[in-house]
């Protein structure tokens, strides 16, 4: 009987693993956010780069960069969604404390369309 599978169908099958691997690891690599755009009431208050880890504040919310990421750390609303939404890093994510009507984006390169985080 002959077998199901044969020495090239195997071989075949590896090569297309090997590809698919490749190719999600360049893409989850591919670009970084340089710099966070913040704004308040609509308007631009600071640009921070992201290539240097700190701590500031603007108004009652306070931010930390670490790593090529930016959070909201501290913050004086109600429910702290803020607060609790975690880490940004990817070139065109945002987050947004509405209480205090603060928003960050993140802009760099990124050689994807999207992401979603």
């Amino acid at each position: 009987m002959k077998p199901i599978l044969s020495k090239a169908d195997i071989l075949l099958f590896i090569l297309i693993a090997v590809i698919a691997v490749s190719g999600m690891i360049l893409l989850s690599g591919s670009g970084g956010a340089q710099t966070a755009v913040i704004r308040q009431n609509g308007q631009i208050v600071k640009e921070v780069q992201l290539d240097a880890d700190q701590s500031f504040w603007i108004g009652s919310v306070r931010f930390e960069v670490k790593s090529g990421s930016i959070r909201f750390a501290e913050s004086n609303c109600a429910g702290q969604e803020c607060v609790h939404a975690g880490w940004l890093s990817s070139p065109g994510s945002s987050m947004a404390c509405l209480p205090n009507r603060i928003s960050v984006t993140l802009s760099g390169k990124s050689e994807v369309d999207a992401i979603a985080e």
